[in-house]
């Protein structure tokens, strides 16, 4: 009996250790947090006291690092449109440079970017650009409206701006939007070269072919959810080739009530060929499959994207949660086995679109998704600013990334409906803006751990069993 009990000790030990290093295997990263306090007002509206109170910048969406500015990292980031009504109408989309400062806990602006239309004079705007048919539909965004509940004009190139890349051959700037959805490119003033459109805008609109933009991109992207097009950016600078990441899956076949959106699995990844950077190329589409029946939460949202070299990306992939028990979980996808949509041979299931598809018919039609290895939960390493952790950088170096995250803190305001009376609902607790900082654990500490249990469990059943 003895004997019995202490080799199932031993068996349990084993067991231990084996599912920690399982765990430490999964979550190898530590996690920094800075405080991005210092930020400037944008402008004041009364809030809902009726007395006026200071917007400050927020609403990052977005990162990039730039390099070392000394013993400084210096990143590119940027706000989005915020929710709905809009409180500052002509808010104008800018650049945010800065520099964290790891050795003083610090970060500080070092450049603001305005962002412009092509005459470099005319400021670009947050305001939605198109109805073309029914809200929720193709081709159709948001109506926008100001505090008071008036409706505020549409703006053709209007941007609710959502990732960022710097393009090193000429310190340029590629961004990508929620409303069309677009891919713009700035100059380093931050003055637009080019805005990149699906198929078919300007005619839905029943406007001159132009006004939108450049129509380069498949027609079905259109019918994303209404703002939820183009989440992410990422940028393969040894290729010139651009990666655009659709943020839920498309509503395809199109309905009022996002139906397919909302049952499908499948996200998109566009990617385009920027050689000649005023005549992208689309060269591939890919199949990324959220997996959501394997989370307790409904995970069924990009954050951002990052490319890590060759194939390779880092990816955010978040529900709407708060706290230690939300899923924000970041996956290294790669692409090199997966089936490109533009130029391989694949066979949809009749009556079918590819949004209609479960992961079992994408194999049935000869799909092969992206290849997805998970790496951690932010919320498990320390990351509970918010629910929108829509940044995502690397630092490049070492073995394993390190990668670096910001989050959407909605300016400090309540996403609610409003009275239409001018006030706006602020948040009385509002979301710090935070900056992670996440490094890999030296891989050894594993082994440590799984050889210490081991021989702590061991020890004490010899013990034991000769005593």
């Amino acid at each position: 009996m003895t004997v019995k009990s202490n080799l199932l000790k031993l068996f349990c030990a084993v067991c231990l250790a084996t599912n920690i290093t399982q765990l430490a295997n999964a979550q190898n990263y530590q996690l920094r947090n800075y405080n991005f306090d210092d930020r400037p007002s944008l402008g004041q509206v009364p809030n809902q006291d009726g007395n006026a109170q200071d917007i400050f910048l927020g609403g990052f969406s977005g990162l990039y690092f730039q390099g070392f500015n000394g013993n400084n990292l210096q990143f590119v980031t940027h706000p989005d449109r915020g929710p709905l009504p809009l409180p500052l109408p002509n808010l104008q989309p800018e650049i945010v440079r800065f520099e964290l400062d790891i050795n003083n806990n610090n970060i500080s602006i070092v450049d603001r970017i305005n962002l412009f239309q092509f005459d470099g004079i005319t400021p670009l705007s947050v305001r939605p650009n198109l109805q073309a048919g029914d809200q929720k539909t193709a081709y159709t965004d948001q109506v926008a409206t100001d505090l008071s509940g008036e409706e505020i004009p549409n703006d053709p190139l209007g941007a609710d701006l959502e990732g960022i890349v710097i393009d090193q051959r000429d310190n340029s700037f590629w961004m990508v939007d929620e409303y069309r959805p677009a891919i713009y490119h700035f100059d380093e003033l931050g003055t637009l070269l080019n805005r990149f459109i699906p198929m078919g805008t300007a005619a839905a609109g029943n406007e001159p072919l132009g006004t939108f933009g450049t129509e380069i991109i498949p027609s079905v992207y259109a019918q994303r959810r209404a703002n939820r097009g183009f989440e992410a950016v990422a940028l393969n600078q040894d290729t010139n080739t651009l990666y655009a990441f659709i943020q839920s899956p498309i509503d395809n076949p199109d309905t009022t009530g996002n139906t397919t959106s909302r049952n499908s699995d499948i996200l998109r990844i566009l990617k385009l060929n920027i050689s000649n950077p005023s005549n992208p190329l689309v060269s591939g589409q890919f199949v990324y499959l959220l997996n959501n029946d394997l989370y307790d939460t409904n995970v069924d949202k990009i954050g951002d994207a990052v490319w890590l070299g060759g194939n390779k990306f880092g990816v955010i992939q978040r529900d709407s949660g708060l706290g230690l028990n939300a899923n924000k979980l970041v996956f290294e996808i790669d692409l090199s086995d997966a089936t490109n949509l533009e130029t391989d041979v694949f066979n949809l299931i009749p009556d079918k679109t590819l949004e209609e598809h479960t992961a079992e018919e994408l194999g049935t039609a000869g799909i092969i998704p992206v290849d997805k290895t998970f790496l951690f939960n932010l919320p498990d390493l320390g990351y509970v600013a918010g629910d929108k952790p829509e940044g995502l950088a690397l630092i490049p170096g070492g073995k394993k990334p390190t990668f670096v995250i910001i989050n959407d803190n909605d300016y400090g305001l309540l996403d609610d409906s409003i009275p239409g009376d001018g006030r706006q609902d602020f948040n009385p607790n509002p979301i710090p803006v935070v900056v992670g900082v996440i490094t890999p654990v030296p891989e050894p500490s594993n082994h440590a751990l799984l050889g210490g249990l081991l021989l702590v469990g061991i020890g004490s059943i010899s013990r034991r069993y000769l005593h």
